[in-house]
């Protein structure tokens, strides 16, 4: 498997309101991540987890343990991607989120307590790389206690390559509202 169908990622929050936050998915693939201002000190810590394509298929025990599932293979519209993002939290519940690119070139965030979030990357960028740094980085700071609310924008910047990413909530993706559980398996496509 490539580093980009799997990868052990280590997130490094740093503490006060020091900046960069790095995400580093492989030994070449490391990222900066500005979250902006917060509204309390953020806390120090080193987040290390699972991230995992779903969408490569070679090997399925990789897929069953990650911790992040961040799609490579974009779905029609943000609605089926809010659907593949739901059934795969249905399917893998030792998973905290997960992503899918859309076709208009977003991702939608799917989060274990049924939200779901809308991502626009500005400017355009491939799916794969941005996104994958994207998901580690949400999972690291959700894993130090953060809130999602604190973030309206990320951006994140590696040499050769910056971008910033939007974040804003979907309607539709509280719990109760076709989250996880709730016989979404016939949306896994």
């Amino acid at each position: 498997m490539t580093a980009v169908e799997r990868a052990l990622a280590v997130v490094r929050l740093t503490a006060g309101d020091r900046r960069p936050v790095t995400v580093e998915l492989t030994a070449t693939d490391r990222w900066s991540a500005d979250p902006g201002p917060g509204r309390t000190g953020r806390p120090a810590g080193v987040d290390v987890h699972w991230s995992v394509d779903p969408d490569a298929r070679r090997d399925g025990r990789w897929t069953e343990t990650a911790d992040v599932l961040r799609c490579g293979r974009p779905a029609p519209g943000p609605a089926a991607a809010a659907r593949r993002a739901h059934w795969l939290l249905t399917r893998h519940p030792g998973c905290l989120l997960t992503s899918v690119p859309d076709a208009a070139g977003g991702w939608v965030i799917g989060l274990r307590d049924g939200r779901l979030l809308m991502a626009s990357p500005r400017p355009a960028v491939p799916p794969v790389p941005v996104g994958a740094a994207l998901t580690s980085f949400l999972h690291g700071w959700l894993t130090a206690g953060r809130a999602l609310e604190e973030l309206a924008v990320v951006r994140f910047s590696r040499p050769g390559a910056r971008v910033s990413v939007r974040l804003r909530p979907r309607c539709g993706g509280r719990p109760g509202e076709r989250g996880p559980g709730t016989g979404l398996a016939e949306a896994g496509t």
